[in-house]
Formats: C-alpha cells, sequence, structure tokens
C-alpha cells in the first residue's frame, strides 16, 4: 500500500495524484494506493473514526493536503485516536532498564475487572523514582481492551483522589 511519495517535491495532494497517475500506466499487481479522503468537518471525522475502530484500527492520521514531506515530527500531519480512563490497583513495581535503571520501570496493576496489567509509560522522572505505592489506586488511559480484556497500550495520568 503506497500512501506517499515523500522523494517529489510537491503539495500532499499533487503527490498523490502523481502516484495515482503513476500506477495506473503500470499493471501493478501488488502496488495499491492507500485511498485518502478529505475530511469536511468533525461528524466526518468522529463517523470515519468510529469506522476505523470498529476494525480494531487505532485511528486517525489527518495531513494538510497542501504541506510537502517532512521527515520528521510535524505539526503538518497528526494522529487522531480516542482515549478511554480508568483505575486499578498498584499490586507491584518493575525495575527499570537502560536510562531508568535506578528507577521505576512499570506498575504491576490490577484493574477492576480483576485482569492483571502493567502500565510502562506516562511517568516523569520525578515519579519514577517515587512511584506509586503498593495498594494504591492509580487512573490510566487506554486505547480499548484486548480480546484478552486487557488494556490496550496504558499510560498512566495520575495518582488516584480517592473520591
Amino acid at each position: 500500500m503506497v500512501y506517499d511519495a515523500p522523494l517529489l517535491d510537491q503539495p500532499f495532494e499533487k503527490r498523490l495524484e502523481t502516484i495515482k497517475a503513476n500506477l495506473a500506466t503500470k499493471n501493478a499487481k501488488f502496488v495499491k494506493l492507500h485511498e485518502h479522503e478529505k475530511c469536511t468537518g468533525q461528524k466526518h471525522l468522529d463517523k470515519e473514526m468510529d469506522r476505523v475502530l470498529g476494525m480494531q484500527g487505532e485511528g486517525l492520521m489527518i495531513k494538510d493536503p497542501k504541506s510537502k514531506y517532512e521527515s520528521r515530527r510535524s505539526k503538518l500531519l497528526l494522529k487522531v485516536k480516542k482515549f478511554l480512563d480508568a483505575e486499578a490497583t498498584v499490586i507491584g513495581h518493575q525495575k527499570g532498564t537502560g536510562r531508568c535503571q535506578s528507577m521505576l520501570g512499570a506498575l504491576e496493576c490490577k484493574g477492576d475487572n480483576g485482569i492483571l496489567f502493567k502500565i510502562g509509560s506516562g511517568f516523569d522522572d520525578k515519579q519514577r523514582r517515587k512511584p506509586p505505592k503498593i495498594g494504591s489506586r492509580v487512573t490510566y488511559k487506554y486505547q480499548g481492551l484486548s480480546k484478552a480484556g486487557n488494556p490496550r497500550f496504558p499510560i498512566f495520568l495520575r495518582m488516584h483522589s480517592g473520591m
């Protein structure tokens, strides 16, 4: 699936036209242009997001059609994802490795549904040096559940306020 042509010094929508025209002249059995669609507004974005999430996708990429290709993070190409949040109980700590070798690597958690999982991202160094205590409650965000019921890509948000 071809979704861009970074070597063409043209705006994104022109690069797509060039790819489409080029592939039309070939009888490429195994090469296909990934279809792109212009977003017409919030309702369109929400509908497309629901469609992609329904197919177990993570989200959408939104690009300025007039943008030139950038080989780094760009404000002209945005990831749009939906996150859920929940609370869990800390049941253990895993040591970090590499840069975090003397700090927390991940929290071992038990969700309210009884599922055991780890949260390894979302912490700053201060939190990694003094992680939430075992037995404390934390709030995390995630991107839906796996087939086994585990939170997908859990990210630490904060200590639970205890309301």
